[in-house]
């Protein structure tokens, strides 16, 4: 199956993407390989179809980075944390935003539709990604507002603490003191992780290293060696020693491929996202092969005026 995708992926001109955590066998058939901003932004130099294995908010990512592509999905998988983060969560916080007179930006994870992106563009704010979160916030910051971040608090709170600021979320006591005010939204895989987890490795192998993505909850990076998106945990672990033992704290499938030797997983479960995990490697083949046969679906379609706030809202992070 995998040789008849190459072929008919090369027949009729297809670029095929594939973030991190997709099954190993998906990941293979990919031409780029990467996070989903890096992989929206890859897609402005592709000629012909696009197909992104991933989540629908990174087919919409890519759409309103590059309108004029074709960009079609195996599965339209649903992300879990953009899910939390629908028009009308949105607009209720903002308004409880605007009722205690908080003078904000908001700032958008990518992880996030694309509505969402454009709404968040059109109040004056920007997006982030979970490498760059830090210096987004600090830019807020300096322009002497406060940040509204969203979707996820967990990466909300983890950069309040790396800049020793506070830290709330939208609706809860005083809320409107902090410094950043978080959308009460989270990661169902990178919430699995626990402190007893890093306890229990640490107890088994003391020397060992900690490294977990942001998303994780603020007491468990706490406890980290390294905290950093998916693409930084990738370089930081394949330079380590092949000796030196690192637990990992983020998707099952990225740490599984990762070629250092002594790597653990960060968890007593296995932390798979069920939506990456609905792509599977037939879901791509049937796509190819109706797009060989001049039937294609899950074509990613924006609204024009939403596609072009959203894009906004991702140049003006680029600026920064």
């Amino acid at each position: 199956m995998i040789n008849e995708i190459l072929r008919l992926k090369e027949k009729n001109n297809i670029t095929i993407a594939a973030h991190y955590y997709q099954k190993d066998e998906v990941f293979k058939c990919a031409d780029l390989v990467g996070d989903s901003l890096e992989l929206a932004r890859k897609s402005k130099d592709v000629k012909g179809k696009f197909i992104f294995c991933g989540v629908t908010f990174m087919g919409e990512s890519t759409k309103a980075i590059n309108p004029k592509l074709k960009v079609y999905m195996p599965k339209l998988g649903s992300c879990s944390m953009a899910r939390m983060a629908i028009e009308e969560g949105f607009d209720r916080a903002v308004k409880e935003l605007q009722v205690k007179n908080v003078d904000f930006i908001p700032v958008v994870y990518v992880n996030s539709t694309a509505l969402i992106k454009a709404k968040v563009a059109r109040l004056g704010g920007l997006t982030c990604t979970s490498a760059n979160a830090k210096n987004i916030v600090e830019w807020v910051l300096s322009q002497n507002k406060k940040v509204f971040f969203l979707p996820d608090q967990n990466l909300g709170t983890n950069i309040a603490k790396m800049l020793n600021k506070k830290a709330s979320i939208v609706g809860e006591d005083n809320f409107e003191e902090a410094d950043i005010i978080c959308f009460d939204g989270f990661c169902s895989v990178h919430q699995l992780f626990e402190v007893s987890d890093i306890e229990f490795y640490k107890e088994k192998y003391p020397d060992i290293l900690i490294a977990a993505h942001p998303e994780a909850k603020p007491e468990v990076c706490e406890k980290c060696d390294f905290i950093g998106s998916t693409s930084q945990l990738l370089q930081f672990i394949e330079n380590l020693p092949p000796e030196q033992k690192v637990a990992v704290g983020t998707e099952y499938n990225f740490i599984k491929r990762l070629k250092h030797p002594n790597t653990f997983v960060l968890s007593s479960t296995k932390p798979e996202c069920p939506s990456m995990n609905e792509t599977s490697l037939e879901e791509l083949y049937n796509l190819v092969k109706a797009i060989d046969e001049g039937n294609p679906y899950n074509e990613i379609i924006v609204d024009k005026e939403v596609a072009k706030d959203a894009k906004l809202a991702l140049d003006r992070m680029m600026e920064i």
